[in-house]
């Protein structure tokens, strides 16, 4: 036995001389993968003196590197064998085999670390990286990557596969001397805190060394000269790099200190976070908020101080620095209502609303009956809370609804659900409230939009025009958040006319197009616009005739199609370089022609395409000028004329 121990002394000696617990240069020869086999072949078993010849070297173990191949994508819920060794290598303990909220942190810290988006989810790009044997981390992140147990440090070699920098708390250029600076960063904060809220950014600011590596040590902050915004208003604060929190603190009277000025400040300290040469890192401070805070209290302006010298680095020659120079505020004006307290609603129209329209209600016995037509369809969209809507009124104003029994019912859908229904009574005046109460089970989930719909039936058409449209008001609708209180509601949604007949043609514009050609024949410039239209018209409940290519036609340049010159209508007499406009079409083959020999006849329940070509020729315009063709008025209708849907671009 003392034979061995003489070897183990004389071994150990060649290991590392220490004196005042520093590591001399002949350490460097003798890995940390070797210490262990060393003491074993000297009969030295005991964990504790392993221990400590690895930690003479710079090592807290000698694990072997993993060298597991990593085959599938893995992300949060992930489990089996793979998880397992991703864990063993980026360092997470235990390794459980389940992909967590902890491993994606790790994968999110090996990431950043080699230059990967940080997702926290193990894809190709990750894998490859995973499986090439090289973990990099980087300066002032946990030590994920070199295996479980072990901290690598510039003086040790790591174990083989592996490429270690300093871990967190150590800085690379030792021995140099470097300095810090600290300004305010214009990290993009939230405006508004509100009850509740947790870590919730209240101040970024930007750190940056120069020449050396800057170990941060601590941050102190001042919160003003009031006791309440750390006994009523906030009860935590972070130091955050990122997301990672690396300095934290409660606040109450044990960890605030009064200053002799009479300001209240905590100092965060044991950061450990190193800042790498000539880079720079954001830092955020952050607080939990209190659930409850008393109204006059929230509604008083807080303001957060970096101090000057308030944060307080090391650099490589041991050389302290405090930064920055001159302190520097955050304010922080009020704080809202926790965010379920301030659930709104915002209404507004959908897209999928029709354009105004022409409906032939010709169904039923008596050929003037409609069922379910759309007359609006609208958002609601909840914010900061889920939204239960409870009641709910349309308004239907027109022509429609002061003239009995033209609109009997309406509907309101969630999609294909019908969510209620209400009797359209007629009114003297040309404006009605249908009041759907009582709307079941519409709960608009929090940062989301239902679309609703709202259909009407029709009943006594007759051959004159009537008209209706639908909409919202914000105030006639009934709602509560998620503790039955009720929310603010702003916004309105209103539709577009639509056109109720028993009889007549339905026009629909199924294609439009303009284009360009310009010519110049002895100095005479001659620009020509077509404009191409494509309608499909239908013969609703009874027999439709329209003219031929003659004055009597449908669709004359004059009357049925409009100009409009940088987006403004204009006559003939304004268009710059005006010389003609005309129309042509093909007499459709399907049609009848009527006695007369300038009609054509569609018959009823027919329907026919009609393609119309409009040729606008200017001579000599002037350039800068744009140029749009129009619908106005077809058949006699003229619901379209001032809708863009029906109008070309412009050229």
């Amino acid at each position: 036995m003392s034979k061995k121990l003489l070897v183990a002394g004389v071994m150990l000696a060649l290991v590392a001389t220490v004196v005042g617990g520093a590591v001399v240069a002949n350490a460097q020869s003798v890995t940390c993968a070797n210490i262990g086999s060393m003491l074993t072949v000297l009969g030295i078993t005991d964990a504790t003196k392993v221990a400590q010849a690895n930690a003479a070297l710079g090592c807290s173990a000698a694990v072997a590197p993993t060298t597991a191949s990593f085959t599938r994508n893995l992300t949060v819920g992930s489990t089996g064998a793979d998880v397992t060794a991703l864990q063993t290598k980026l360092g997470v303990t235990p390794a459980t085999g389940y992909f967590g909220a902890i491993t994606k942190a790790a994968v999110v810290a090996y990431q950043t670390a080699n230059g990967l988006p940080a997702t926290g989810y193990v894809g190709p790009m990750t894998l490859a990286k995973l499986n090439a044997g090289a973990v990099v981390v980087a300066p002032g992140t946990p030590a994920a990557g070199c295996p479980a147990g072990m901290t690598c440090t510039p003086v040790v070699a790591c174990p083989a596969g592996y490429t270690c920098t300093a871990s967190n708390g150590s800085v690379s250029t030792t021995g140099v001397e470097g300095t810090l600076t600290v300004k305010s960063s214009t990290l993009d904060l939230p405006s508004t805190i509100y009850k509740g809220d947790s870590k919730v950014g209240v101040m970024a600011l930007k750190a940056e060394a120069k020449l050396s590596d800057i170990n941060i040590q601590r941050v102190k902050i001042s919160l003003g000269t009031s006791t309440d915004i750390y006994r009523k208003v906030f009860n935590k604060i972070y130091v955050l790099d990122g997301s990672t929190v690396v300095a934290s603190s409660d606040l109450n009277s044990n960890t605030v200190v009064k200053e002799s000025d009479n300001t209240y400040t905590i100092t965060l300290s044991g950061l450990n976070l190193v800042v790498a040469k000539d880079a720079s890192k954001v830092l955020t401070i952050a607080v939990d908020v209190n659930e409850s805070i008393d109204s006059t209290v929230a509604n008083t302006a807080r303001v957060f101080t970096m101090l000057a010298l308030g944060v307080r680095g090391v650099d490589g020659a041991g050389i302290d620095h405090e930064s920055p120079t001159t302190a520097f505020p955050r304010t922080i004006s009020s704080i809202s209502a926790a965010q379920i307290e301030s659930a709104t609603l915002k209404v507004s129209t959908n897209s999928a609303t029709p354009a105004i329209t022409s409906v032939v209600a010709s169904a039923g016995t008596d050929k003037d009956e409609a069922d379910k037509i759309v007359g609006l369809v609208f958002n609601l969209k909840a914010e900061k809370d889920a939204v239960t809507v409870t009641d709910l009124t349309v308004t239907a104003n027109g022509t429609a609804v002061n003239a009995t029994g033209i609109i009997t019912t309406a509907y309101l859908y969630d999609g294909s659900t019908m969510l209620s229904n209400a009797e359209v009574t007629g009114s003297s005046t040309t404006n009605v409230s249908i009041d759907f109460t009582d709307i079941a089970d519409l709960v608009v989930s929090k940062d989301t939009t239902k679309v609703l719909t709202v259909k009407f039936d029709v009943r006594n058409a007759t051959t004159s025009e009537k008209s209706v449209t639908f909409s919202v008001a914000n105030a006639n609708i009934s709602d509560e958040n998620s503790l039955g209180d009720s929310v603010t509601t702003s916004g309105s949604a209103a539709g577009n006319a639509v056109k109720i007949v028993s009889s007549g043609p339905v026009l629909t514009l199924t294609s439009k197009n303009l284009t360009k050609e310009t010519t110049v024949v002895q100095s005479t410039s001659t620009v020509t616009y077509k404009g191409t239209f494509n309608f499909k018209v239908l013969a609703g409940a009874r027999d439709v005739v329209m003219g031929k290519v003659a004055s009597s036609s449908p669709f004359a340049a004059a009357t049925s199609f409009a100009v409009y010159q940088d987006g403004v209508i204009a006559d003939s007499s304004h268009i710059n370089g005006y010389s003609s406009m005309t129309t042509s079409f093909n007499d459709p083959s399907t049609t009848v022609t009527d006695a007369g020999s300038d009609n054509m006849l569609l018959a009823d329940g027919n329907e026919v395409d009609i393609p119309v070509t409009i040729t606008i020729v200017l001579i000599n315009p002037a350039a800068g000028h744009t140029l749009a063709v129009q619908v106005k008025d077809i058949l006699g209708l003229t619901y379209m004329a001032t809708q863009s849907d029906w109008r070309t671009s412009a050229i």
